[in-house]
């Protein structure tokens, strides 16, 4: 590899951290948060396969490691214990409406019978666009149940939006979905308060 292209290699990789570092979300206030969430009792949060539920999907998107561990991971640095479960429970599948809705009796069959807190995170849309350069834009959503209440305890979503102008970044258009997902997934969580 020559040293021209090392150093561009490089130099992108530093440009894009910069990129998403500097969108990183404040904190926010969720579209809806029980008024009588207290992080402190949550022991453990189950996290279920995250859903595709976007119309597009001409974009490749590794749903489960770039929505699900990036969310395991935003939690974990949050104070709260995670564990993954493929175990969707009683329900036959996972769709938007039954998230939204928030039927007590779905939501206590949903996850594995011993989890008392679930959670679901969905990947709504994720876009990029070539112009003189180059830009990415993502909307995520998330759930979090008290099974044992049958009751939603938090919902959000998150918006992503990066770019770059010039002529190098219009190689970038790859990389910008993943990063506008990041960013998304970032303000998503940041909705979500500190466990003590």
């Amino acid at each position: 590899m020559s040293l021209t292209r090392k150093f561009f290699g490089k130099w992108l990789s530093l440009v894009l951290i910069c990129v998403v570092a500097g969108c990183a979300a404040p904190l926010k206030q969720a579209i809806y948060l029980d008024s009588g969430f207290q992080p402190q009792v949550i022991n453990q949060i189950i996290l279920l396969p995250a859903i595709d539920a976007r119309i597009d999907r001409k974009i490749e998107v590794n749903i489960q490691k770039q929505i699900r561990e990036a969310g395991m991971e935003i939690l974990n640095n949050n104070g709260y214990q995670v564990s993954l479960s493929d175990n969707i429970g009683g329900v036959t599948q996972i769709i938007e409406d039954d998230l939204k809705f928030g039927d007590p009796k779905w939501i206590k069959q949903l996850g594995p019978s011993e989890a008392r807190y679930v959670m679901v995170l969905m990947l709504v849309d994720v876009a990029t666009k070539l112009t003189f350069g180059s830009t990415g834009n993502a909307e995520v959503a998330g759930f979090l149940y008290n099974k044992e209440a049958g009751t939603i305890v938090w919902r959000d979503k998150g918006i992503g939006q990066v770019g770059q102008a010039g002529l190098m970044f219009m190689l970038m258009k790859g990389a910008m979905a993943g990063s506008a997902i990041d960013v998304a997934m970032n303000s998503l969580l940041s909705s979500i308060p500190k466990r003590p």
